[in-house]
């Protein structure tokens, strides 16, 4: 199943819950509350370590905190990002087999 990794991200924003930011994504995975969390491929490699620690599924988003941010709909960059609840969004679907 192909994945249009931007479109979900966006539908995730808009119709579910996430939490933006390094600090609250790294909070939400050691909690065990986020379903998953989405960096993005320069996210500090400190933030990296603390969320793959956590035992919470991880995607890296194949752009920049400056890519992820417009993406997700912020005016700002993004490193991490929690998804606690996927709303409309298939975005879950990414971390299916982990």
């Amino acid at each position: 199943m192909d994945i249009n990794v931007d479109k979900s991200l966006i539908k995730a924003v808009k119709t579910g819950k996430v939490a933006i930011g390094s600090k609250r994504s790294v909070e939400l995975s050691v909690s065990g509350d986020a379903k998953m969390v989405v960096l993005a491929k320069n996210c500090p490699e400190d933030t990296r370590k603390k969320i793959e620690e956590s035992d919470v599924p991880v995607y890296t988003y194949n752009g920049t905190s400056r890519e992820l941010g417009p993406i997700c709909g912020k005016p700002f960059v993004i490193a991490a990002m929690a998804v606690l609840d996927a709303g409309d969004s298939d975005i879950l679907n990414l971390i299916e087999n982990w």
